[in-house]
């Protein structure tokens, strides 16, 4: 069982994501190249700080995955999942006005193989290698692990990081090479434990804290720099991707802050497991292709980026509480009816 902590995380960072895509798709996240505002940095430094979701969310996946539960099973129930959502959610749409195109079409009957959600896409095709991964691991020694995963980091993470160029097979972390790269991470963490300078709460903290910092601080100097010699625009926010070396930090910062967290008592933990297990519905209800340009339209959020910070902070902070809450409950009806077919199906 993962501990309440843990479940918390996964909570926190689907809040991360909603976040992101309110920053994103509503119109706060203003080209760094012209001019912004006080709202306007505020929503690159709350970018920073959301961007490590994605990164721990694999992580808690490749910690707490095991040789039993990495089936392909667990795979096909991935799929599921997103088909329902994908064909579901469009179906609905459908029956209330909406027309979609061929390739729109496309999306919402395959929505893996055309990437409608890239995170599940990349997400299931781990599920497929984790077998593989976690059996592997099992007989692994500590000193050929460090090699594949520094080998895998200096390829993915650290080269894009350091070099000033766009590297040709950089996807900005939205692939399942740097996926399979955070899960064995995951993997190494638990096989061969937390690193020392780590084990107390507030030092992963702190490494969490002062990677997204930096991030926006690469953004603030390359800004800069293109504002002074009009030089290097494409790589003003080349710090805001998810293989980005500090990113990946980050994300096993707070990982581990809330990994080494205390257990907490009943009925609290129920609840936190329950909305912990409902995340990836989150995810796949508000990133509908028939939903994801239409809720921060519903919020006006665009329009928020003129007002006063402290409104445009609270506007954010309510959207996103609200996107979250109202997914989580269709999510866990969901399963709940899953349950009692799943129970009349096997007759129990």
């Amino acid at each position: 069982m993962r501990k309440t902590g843990i479940e918390l995380l996964r909570i926190i960072t689907m809040l991360m994501i909603v976040c992101l895509h309110y920053i994103s798709k509503g119109g706060a996240l203003a080209m760094p190249t012209g001019e912004l505002g006080i709202n306007g940095y505020l929503a690159w430094l709350v970018e920073a700080f959301c961007l490590v979701a994605v990164n721990s969310y694999v992580l808690i996946s490749g910690y707490f995955a095991s040789p039993s539960s990495a089936t392909v099973k667990k795979a096909g129930r991935i799929w599921k999942q997103v088909w329902f959502y994908s064909a579901g959610i469009g179906a609905v749409a459908f029956l209330l006005g909406q027309r979609y195109s061929i390739y729109e079409l496309m999306n919402l009957v395959f929505p893996t193989i055309t990437e409608h959600y890239w995170f599940a896409t990349s997400f299931l095709l781990l599920s497929l290698f984790a077998p593989f991964l976690q059996n592997g691991a099992e007989k692994i020694d500590k000193k050929s692990f460090q090699g594949i995963l520094i080998g895998l980091l200096l390829f993915g993470s650290i080269a894009k990081t350091v070099l000033p160029v766009q590297l040709p097979w950089d996807k900005l972390g939205y692939d399942v090479i740097w996926f399979v790269t955070l899960y064995i991470t995951g993997m190494y963490l638990k096989k061969f434990g937390i690193p020392q300078l780590l084990q107390k709460r507030n030092h992963a903290l702190f490494m969490y804290i002062c990677c997204e910092l930096l991030i926006f601080c690469s953004m603030l100097l390359i800004r800069q720099i293109y504002l002074q010699t009009g030089k290097l625009a494409d790589f003003i926010s080349y710090g805001y991707s998810y293989n980005f070396f500090f990113c990946y930090l980050g994300a096993i910062g707070l990982f581990l802050f809330f990994l080494q967290g205390k257990e907490v008592a009943e009925p609290a933990r129920g609840i936190i497991q329950n909305l912990g297990g409902a995340t990836f519905g989150v995810y796949l209800i508000h990133e509908h292709q028939s939903l994801r340009y239409q809720w921060p339209v519903w919020f006006s959020c665009e329009t928020m980026i003129k007002k006063q910070p402290l409104l445009f902070i609270l506007h954010m902070i309510g959207t996103v509480v609200v996107v979250y809450l109202c997914c989580t409950v269709i999510e866990l009806l969901r399963q709940r009816i899953w349950r009692v077919v799943t129970e009349r199906k096997t007759g129990k």
